[in-house]
């Protein structure tokens, strides 16, 4: 027999000239590409050591490579290194026969079996076992020549003795976990157990009709606005109906709203039958149970009640407030103050804009006299004007009274 045997010197292929990220050289066997520059994301590639791939760019703590299929991926810098230069490729030798020794280079090839192993006729390089996927890799003893035992040539005669079993090389680390599987069918519920599927329709609230039946309610929610009994809402709550307010624990039922500054306005009715409505956390106007409305008085005795003491009587009269105790810098009104009043002042017929058809006589607020204006010039009392005229009318009397004497004393 003859046996031919060669060694076979297997040199990776080399990549354009740029930058590369290649293993570090505690990198036994492969490091991890990851998707994503996190660890535990997805796993689409491996960097074997000796290997190395176009360098793309640094994420964090992470430098993104090119993928050989397409696409990008990531690898802790912990376990590559950067190089402006391919790396040096690593050689595969393979354990030769002794008449092909003399052509070949082994480097840290292992002795040759004292009994020669004598090949089959045609023998192919069987595929390397899966390696365990590490977490990101495993350091191991520095090693630039791998052995390989490869058949180069035909062999021709008998076979021989089957040289004695390699040792056994320690066991890998174990790989990650699998995908997880389908989810198993659903356990039977317990007594009184409420489906958890319910039927409705989007935006609505549920409304149990029993135990284990759901539809929809009243109260419908897109997310921004709620509406009771309608589906068009434009405001945070609305209402297509009636509210009731019904307060059973105590003497006080009401509407409450707080600004943020904690003012608060509200309507309350109390057991009184009384009705406050109140702005800026003060009662402003109240109605008694007989219909009596007090503006900024808690006890109206009068349809209508001013703080200012004015009010309207039963009859509809209305009446000033006129006490002395209300008043100050009191003097009188002098007749020729009342005459000159009384001259500047210009009578008129109106109507107002607001589509009152009635026909009114009076005075207009910004024509009159200083002596009956008002501040704004908007509006006029009555009662000055009353005032000017009962001056001119008591002068005039006096100026009657007068005339009377002389015509007795004559």
């Amino acid at each position: 027999m003859k046996a031919m045997l060669g060694l076979v010197l297997l040199t990776l292929p080399l990549v354009a000239a740029a930058e590369f990220v290649a293993p570090v050289e505690s990198v036994e066997t492969f490091v991890n590409i990851r998707l994503d520059p996190e660890s535990g994301t997805e796993i689409v590639g491996r960097l074997y050591r000796g290997d190395a791939l176009v360098f793309v760019k640094t994420v964090d703590a992470w430098h993104e490579v090119e993928l050989p299929g397409g696409g990008t991926g990531f690898i802790h810098m912990d376990w590559v290194v950067v190089r402006a230069e391919m790396p040096e490729p690593v050689e595969a030798v393979v354990e030769a026969a002794p008449e092909a020794v003399e052509d070949a280079i082994v480097e840290e090839a292992p002795a040759p079996a004292e009994e020669p192993v004598q090949k089959p006729d045609v023998e192919e390089i069987p595929e390397p076992a899966e390696v365990p996927v590490l977490e990101e890799s495993v350091p191991a003893p520095q090693a630039e020549t791998i052995v390989v035992p490869v058949v180069t040539a035909a062999v021709s005669g008998s076979q021989g003795p089957a040289g004695p079993p390699g040792p056994t090389g320690p066991p890998g680390s174990p790989g990650p976990p699998g995908p997880q599987g389908p989810a198993g069918p659903r356990g039977a519920g317990g007594d009184g157990e409420i489906p958890v599927e319910l039927k409705g329709t989007e935006n609505f609230l549920v409304r149990f009709r029993d135990v284990a039946e759901g539809g929809n309610s009243q109260i419908f929610d897109n997310g921004n606005f709620v509406g009771i009994g309608t589906t068009t809402p434009k405001q945070r709550l609305e209402v297509n109906g009636s509210i009731q307010i019904h307060e059973q624990n105590s003497s006080v039922a009401g509407l409450m709203i707080t600004q943020s500054t904690g003012d608060t306005g509200y309507i309350l009715h109390n057991r009184a039958s009384t009705l406050t409505i109140g702005a800026g956390s003060v009662d402003r106007i109240t109605i008694d149970r007989n219909g009596n409305v007090g503006f900024g008085v808690e006890r109206p005795t009068h349809p209508i009640t001013m703080a200012s003491g004015a009010h309207v009587t039963s009859g509809g009269v209305w009446t000033n407030s006129s006490s002395r105790d209300l008043k100050t810098d009191i003097a009188d009104l002098s007749l020729e103050d009342a005459l000159q009043a009384l001259a500047a002042l210009q009578p008129v017929q109106y109507r107002y804009k607001n589509g009152d058809p009635e026909t009114y006589v009076g005075f207009i607020a910004e024509d009159v006299p200083d002596l009956v204006a008002m501040d704004d010039r908007s509006s006029l009392s009555t009662m000055d004007i009353v005032a000017v005229l009962t001056k001119i009318v008591q002068g005039q009397q006096q100026r009657i009274d007068e005339l009377e004497q002389r015509l007795v004393d004559n």
